[in-house]
């Protein structure tokens, strides 16, 4: 086990939350919640809270919290933030989550919330969001405005291309 998968619900959030991890926003890491907790301590939250109104966030619900981390990110720092909770893990949406946040973050705080700039792990080029989600592009999608929908209908659009391909080298077909 991992420390910094302390939960099974950290588990669920993490491929959403890990994305914060290209930012400037703490993923909680520092703290005995991570990838549950996310701030940082120019973070509005009445006013992330307001952009993610209507959003659709099914099986989640954010609590506003402060908290400090003790290292990573923000160490020392009082960071304002949401704890995220899980209330219907099966209509849960990780990745959902995690983009509909950066989104917001990127509209709230555009004087504040930061891409970090590379290097990342093993990558000296490329920006550490890059990396994460495995694609290039996402930061200036998320900072033009597509709408988080738009967004995934054109991933799907290339994952059922990929699964036509992967379909002729299966053993068993499905």
């Amino acid at each position: 086990p991992s420390p910094n998968m302390p939960t099974w619900e950290t588990s669920l959030l993490y491929p959403g939350m890990v994305m914060l991890e290209g930012t400037n926003i703490s993923e909680g890491r520092g703290t005995s919640l991570p990838f549950q907790l996310f701030g940082a301590p120019f973070l509005r939250q009445k006013e992330l809270l307001a952009a993610l109104e209507g959003e659709e966030m099914a099986g989640v619900a954010l609590r506003p919290v402060t908290f400090e981390p003790i290292f990573d990110k923000w160490c020392g720092t009082l960071c304002y933030g949401f704890q995220i909770h899980i209330t219907d893990p099966a209509r849960f949406q990780p990745y959902r989550l995690g983009l509909l946040i950066l989104k917001a973050l990127c509209r709230i705080h555009p004087e504040a919330f930061q891409w970090l700039p590379p290097p990342y792990e093993y990558e000296t080029e490329k920006l550490p969001i890059d990396i994460i989600v495995g694609r290039g592009g996402l930061a200036q999608q998320l900072e033009s405005g597509p709408d988080i929908g738009d967004l995934e209908s054109g991933w799907f659009e290339e994952l059922e291309t990929y699964w036509e391909d992967c379909r002729r080298h299966l053993i068993y077909p499905e």
